[in-house]
């Protein structure tokens, strides 16, 4: 509370230095408890008066509640906002015997609220974006990983494969010396085992065209191997890659929740203009 005689000429007499003692451009209106005393416009900010205090003035409002009353109100034509408030003086009885209301432009506190707003709703947009990066390199990374399985499958079945041919190639090696020892035995037969030595250069054939077929699937299973490596290494390097996405990506993201404080900070600097 403002309380002590003759306040008001005091205030009549400090108010013109008001926007210089507190380094802000504002406007002081000073009146009693019927009509307005004075009016001090800042250095640039100006809405002019016409020296009335209206019934429904928010000084007067401020005098008939005895609190002090914050308000905005749009000024004319102008497109200006002003931000004011309105404390009743007392005397030493407490009794009303005036109001001093200091106003100050809001255009600032807008301005930097729409930045802020603006910036706010850039961050949104690159949340989202960020979100939508995040996403992918996750689905891209899980992706690898089934890939990187497919590849272990098959090299597994490779092994199988490469198991099952060792033993073809020994069925074919042991079927190649039974030929041999039939031509043999067909030979020692004479004219009794030509036939059964015609049967035995065939069982021979196979078997040596056995082991060839053995031979190029062993060589092509190596290729395959070699080839799955190379793919392996490529996939674990993607992997690599895309983790590091993940987590840079989240580190954007918490440098986008400290910008989305810096904004609200603004905000409340705004609000204190």
């Amino acid at each position: 509370m403002i309380i002590g005689d003759g306040l008001l000429e005091h205030f009549l007499a400090v108010a013109p230095y008001l926007k210089d003692i507190y380094g802000k451009d504002l406007i002081v209106w000073i009146s009693d408890t019927e009509n307005l005393l004075g009016y001090f416009p800042g250095h640039k900010l100006d809405i002019g008066s016409d020296g009335v205090l209206g019934e429904d003035d928010p000084m007067r409002e401020a005098m008939r509640q005895r609190k002090a009353l914050r308000c905005e109100e749009m000024v004319g034509t102008l497109g200006i906002v002003i931000k004011d408030i309105n404390t009743p003086i007392y005397d030493s009885n407490h009794n009303v015997v005036g109001c001093i209301s200091i106003g100050i432009s809001l255009d600032m506190e807008k301005k930097v609220a729409k930045v802020a707003d603006n910036i706010n709703e850039a961050v949104d947009d690159i949340n989202e974006f960020v979100k939508g990066l995040t996403t992918l390199a996750e689905n891209i990374m899980n992706s690898e990983k089934e890939l990187r399985e497919n590849i272990l499958g098959v090299n597994e079945l490779t092994e199988q494969i490469s198991k099952v041919l060792a033993y073809t190639k020994k069925i074919a090696m042991q079927t190649n010396l039974l030929g041999i020892n039939a031509e043999i035995e067909a030979a020692r037969a004479g004219e009794y085992g030509v036939g059964f030595g015609v049967v035995a250069d065939e069982i021979r054939k196979l078997s040596i065209e056995s082991m060839q077929i053995a031979k190029n699937i062993d060589s092509l299973l190596i290729e395959i191997k070699n080839a799955n490596a190379v793919t392996l290494k490529s996939s674990d390097t993607a992997i690599a890659a895309t983790e590091e996405q993940v987590a840079e990506t989240e580190n954007v993201r918490m440098k986008i929740a400290e910008l989305k404080s810096i904004s609200k900070e603004l905000e409340n600097i705004a609000k204190e203009l």
